[in-house]
């Protein structure tokens, strides 16, 4: 939100309205509602309106200039280097420069008009009015700057994390991928073979240039799950009964890539090994831009005490992406039992 107040446009649009409101209430006003003064001696220009043409001369002289250093210099310069005490110091030190030019222009530029002393008291309250205006409005706009780079140092955080995630999940899953088509290339014929290189060409291309885009459309994540459960399917012969449903539309939706790939290929790394009948489930279901996504395994009865250092690395980052990119709009629900392991995604999808 504050990216967008910070924007040079937005910005500029703002400080030109406020100083053309500003300026025309301060100096416009006594011109509609004048307070009349009482002058001893004759106005040297009868046919104008003294009142009026004393205060476009003072406001000139002494509101408008003070204005401006505040906001230009005392702000911005003075109070984020110094601190709040030496910014009170300096303003009451420049509202008293400003004060004592008033009372000089009353002395010696207006003869005519006889106030009491060199001191008008009542000339420290326009000084005090406007000095509190041009605090308020220079630190306002430093709080904006503030928040804004606040947020955009946020922002640069979330992709530096992000970018570290998928740079881990993509040779991590890579390596698994290479490792189940060392199988199918060694002992297939030469036309299954062929279509194996073809699937895992797609999978790849997909991992190269899809997944490093900020959303990609759902259909291009569901192809490629599709083509890696072809591929296990091949690879285990039969062996292992693999489901693989979806129901609902998936056009106009969009997701991060490589979302999804985590939960499925750990069901195949951890469903498989030491496992009686083994079973792997993977339903999805799109409505309205809401996609619930079903993972279920089953589990060996004998453990596999042998795991690689990057083992549990695609969840920890699935999970970590889905806390980063889908905030409050994600439920996912993990059951881990003695004969099964399973996953239940709910999240809202993204929608042109």
């Amino acid at each position: 939100m504050w990216r967008a107040w910070n924007l040079p446009k937005t910005k500029l649009t703002f400080k030109v309205l406020f100083n053309l409101i500003l300026w025309g209430l301060w100096i416009g006003l006594p011109l509609l509602s004048p307070v009349h003064q009482t002058h001893e001696n004759e106005h040297p220009h009868a046919h104008v309106n003294p009142e009026f043409s004393e205060h476009i001369w003072l406001e000139l002289l002494t509101v408008v200039p003070l204005f401006y250093i505040i906001t230009l210099i005392l702000v911005p310069h003075v109070f984020k280097r110094f601190g709040v005490f030496v910014f009170f110091v300096s303003l009451f030190g420049v509202i008293a420069l400003f004060f004592g030019i008033q009372a000089f222009y009353h002395l010696y530029f207006l003869p005519f008009d006889d106030h009491k002393g060199f001191f008008d008291p009542q000339g420290i309250f326009p000084l005090i009015m406007i000095s509190g205006i041009a605090s308020t409005y220079g630190l306002l706009l430093e709080f904006i700057n503030f928040e804004a780079e606040k947020e955009e140092r946020s922002n640069e955080q979330l992709k530096s994390e992000l970018s570290f995630l998928r740079s881990q999940i993509s040779p991590h899953f890579i390596f698994n991928i290479l490792n189940s088509i060392v199988y199918l290339i060694r002992t297939k014929a030469d036309k299954q073979a062929e279509d194996v290189t073809i699937r895992l060409s797609s999978l790849m291309r997909y991992m190269l240039y899809d997944s490093d885009q900020s959303m990609v459309p759902l259909d291009r994540e569901l192809e490629y799950l599709r083509n890696y459960v072809d591929l296990q399917r091949m690879r285990f012969e039969g062996d292992v009964a693999i489901e693989f449903e979806m129901m609902g539309t998936v056009r106009g939706c969009k997701i991060e890539p490589m979302l999804l790939i985590p939960f499925v290929e750990n069901a195949v790394k951890h469903g498989v090994s030491f496992v009686k009948d083994p079973f792997i489930a993977i339903k999805f279901s799109i409505d309205q831009g809401q996609l619930i996504f079903h993972v279920k395994n089953k589990k060996g009865k004998i453990k596999d005490d042998f795991k690689d250092d990057s083992s549990g690395i695609g969840l920890k980052n699935v999970l970590r992406r889905l806390e980063l990119l889908y905030p409050d709009q994600h439920k996912i629900t993990i059951r881990d039992t003695d004969d099964e392991f399973e996953v239940d995604l709910q999240m809202t999808l993204h929608q042109n």
